[in-house]
């Protein structure tokens, strides 16, 4: 529960106080135990009402993790919680360095809102 808390608080102080380029947010967040043979890190992450856009999920060095583009919500609705599994490189000394943006037809990539990603949490399964 504390790993949550840290992570939820995390998001919102790197939403709140910027950071990274305008298009693209980054997020450092603890893995909750290491690594064991076999085990994979997952990034759980919230989408509250998104509308049209998607939000696109990168390593630190620009490599595609996922896209989450709910089409399915009507207008308003929450768009739900998606998992993506980490690649390794994702990992660094213990942490996870993921970047987040926000794409939509016919505008510039952006960080996404606290509204728009709500938590981002780490997990770590066989």
């Amino acid at each position: 529960m504390l790993g949550l808390a840290a992570a939820a608080f995390g998001l919102l102080a790197i939403l709140v106080l910027g950071g990274g380029d305008a298009a693209a947010q980054e997020l450092r967040l603890p893995l909750p135990r290491p690594l064991r043979p076999g085990e994979i890190a997952w990034l759980e992450v919230e989408v509250g009402p998104i509308g049209r856009r998607e939000v696109i999920v990168s390593t630190a060095a620009g490599r595609d993790i996922g896209v989450i583009s709910p089409f399915g919500p009507r207008a308003g609705q929450e768009a739900g919680i998606y998992p993506l599994p980490l690649p390794a490189e994702a990992i660094e000394d213990g942490r996870i360095v993921v970047r987040l943006s926000i794409t939509q037809v016919g505008a510039p990539p952006r960080v996404p809102t606290g509204e728009e990603v709500r938590r981002v949490t780490v997990l770590v399964e066989p």
